[in-house]
């Protein structure tokens, strides 16, 4: 294991802009470096990270259009072996549609989040999190945090 380490529970952001797991999916320059980067201290073990529900099949509309079907469901399917998923459910939504996010699909990603207690939120988009009960941080930000820096 590594000096610098992270959160125990970490949530991989995930959104039709802008995101972490595109990013590594999609080899998007120049994000696709910090983002592989934060990812794999996940697939190492380090953390548990999660990945909401409905961010999946986002991912997968995303993918499809870019590397067919099932290349698309195959790069998930590898994913998945090292995420988990963050339920939706009806708690969720009705958590997010009373949250003051302004953006209704980080609200659910919040609630969804905070419904897997989740202790981080990685993200690009950190201007879009200012209001989370969750801290959002970018994959730079999150290299660089101590594994107990967040309780």
């Amino acid at each position: 294991m590594r000096n610098v380490c992270l959160p125990t529970k970490t949530y991989i952001e995930t959104r039709f802009l802008g995101d972490v797991l595109l990013d590594v999916l999609a080899g998007r320059q120049p994000f696709v470096v910090a983002s592989a980067q934060a990812l794999n201290v996940v697939t190492q073990m380090q953390v548990q990270g999660y990945v909401s529900g409905h961010a999946v099949t986002n991912i997968f509309y995303i993918l499809r259009r870019q590397v067919g079907s099932e290349t698309a469901r195959q790069l998930l399917s590898r994913l998945l072996q090292h995420l988990q998923v963050a339920s939706v459910t009806d708690r969720v939504i009705r958590a997010a549609l009373q949250s003051s996010t302004a953006d209704f699909e980080d609200a659910v990603t919040i609630s969804a989040a905070n419904a897997a207690e989740v202790e981080v939120i990685v993200t690009r988009n950190i201007p879009d999190f200012e209001a989370s009960i969750i801290p959002a941080v970018s994959p730079e930000e999150f290299l660089l945090m101590p594994l107990e820096q967040i309780d």
